[in-house]
């Protein structure tokens, strides 16, 4: 991914290196001889490799955010077969009930715990919720419905790992300027400096930024040369992200760790074969939906940009309303206008007009939901300052 794969010809190039620092070295050598015997500059790169080279490996990566309420955490658990190229992996995201509800916008709904599984296989990612089927991801899948699968496809194998979208990714990707401290076990601790914009990109989508502060990584390399854990405080990302979003600010804090071990040992995990659907076949964009179709959002992606259309006779969770369109003009600078506004009315004008069977399963008989985005245009011309909202929302009310 893009993490991790424009390092594929580096690690090539220090394979090379490893294995000819190697030779000749008899018996004798020290136990993690073929990274720390590289300079400086080039240990992580030879680490990455020496962690490959174990073959498998069992990993724990967490990302905590913080509220002045509440926390939620992600944590994902699972294993990695670097030679097939494979991983199995349980991710859950628990909110507590007290989680800042602005933030809860962009993490998940206070009081709840999701869980799901993760696979890897190469390009593809496999998506599985509770006991539903697998969904396969693949590139062109991912391709074809766009944006709202980003999250999932940055879990897709790298020259890192083959489960990407963790500390790993980065670790390559930054210079030792210091030595390392020895432990008296043999391992080797580091601290090292990743710029914001990549540490971004192993963030959720939604809280990416290209601005924000240098970011501090504790990494540690086990005797042998393997990557065995990194900390990150990313509070500096924060910084840039609040900069461009203001309702980020409620979270405080965001805190990632990632942890290596059993190297070696036999992996029970194999390819999903069984019950596997495309996602390119079985789900679309909402947008796409016509208006009193039902859906199912069991998509593993999150959200509602992307749904499972099903007949309404079987399970789902939304229905839809109807889909709008917004295009409003007003004269001089009105950049703070945001087409949710104007949706929220004409949503709110289709639920009135829709069928009552379209509702009668509706959770809230008089709520709805929107989704969809609008884009604010500030023009100066021969007559003056205007600016301009466009936007397309689906309206939907969600279903038991």
């Amino acid at each position: 991914m893009d993490t991790a794969g424009r390092w594929g010809t580096v690690l090539a190039l220090t394979s090379v290196l490893v294995g000819t620092a190697a030779c000749g070295t008899g018996n004798d050598a020290e136990p993690g001889e073929a990274v720390y015997g590289q300079p400086l500059a080039d240990q992580f790169h030879a680490a990455t490799e020496a962690t490959r080279e174990a073959g498998t490996a069992a990993f724990v990566s967490t990302l905590t955010y913080g509220t002045n309420t509440g926390d939620a955490v992600q944590r994902t658990e699972g294993s990695l077969d670097y030679t097939e190229g494979t991983s199995l992996a349980t991710v859950s995201l628990e909110v507590d009930r007290r989680f800042h509800r602005t933030a809860a916008q962009f993490v998940g709904e206070p009081g709840t715990t999701v869980e799901q599984t993760l696979a890897t296989e190469g390009d593809d990612v496999y998506v599985r919720r509770g006991g539903a089927a697998w969904l396969r991801y693949t590139p062109e899948a991912i391709t074809g419905l766009g944006e709202a699968t980003r999250g999932v496809a940055a879990h897709a194998a790298g020259d890192v790992a083959p489960y990407s979208g963790t500390l790993a990714d980065l670790v390559p990707r930054t210079i030792p300027r210091q030595a390392p401290e020895r432990q008296t076990d043999g391992s080797r601790l580091y601290r090292v400096t990743a710029l914001p914009e990549t540490v971004s990109e192993i963030l959720p989508p939604e809280l990416r930024t290209a601005g924000g502060g240098p970011v501090e990584l504790t990494v540690v390399l086990d005797p042998e040369g393997r990557l065995t854990e990194v900390t990150a405080d990313l509070g500096p990302v924060l910084v840039g992200l609040h900069e461009e979003n203001a309702p980020t600010g409620a979270i405080r804090t965001l805190r990632a760790t990632y942890e290596l071990s059993a190297f070696g040992k036999p992996v029970r995990h194999r390819k999903p074969a069984e019950g596997v659907e495309d996602a390119r076949k079985a789900l679309a964009p909402v947008s796409g939906l016509k208006a009193g179709q039902c859906a199912a959002t069991d998509t593993g992606l999150g959200g509602s940009g992307v749904v499972r259309p099903v007949d309404c006779a079987e399970s789902h969770d939304m229905r839809v309303l109807a889909q709008t369109e917004v295009d409003r003009s007003f004269p001089g600078d009105a950049a703070e206008k945001s087409g949710d506004t104007y949706a929220d009315e004409q949503c709110g004008r289709a639920h009135d007009r829709a069928p009552a069977a379209w509702l009668r399963d509706a959770v809230d008989k008089d709520g709805y939901s929107y989704h969809g985005s609008s884009e604010t245009t500030v023009s100066v011309d021969e007559k003056g300052t205007g600016t301009t909202v466009t936007g397309a929302y689906t309206c939907y009310v969600v279903t038991s």
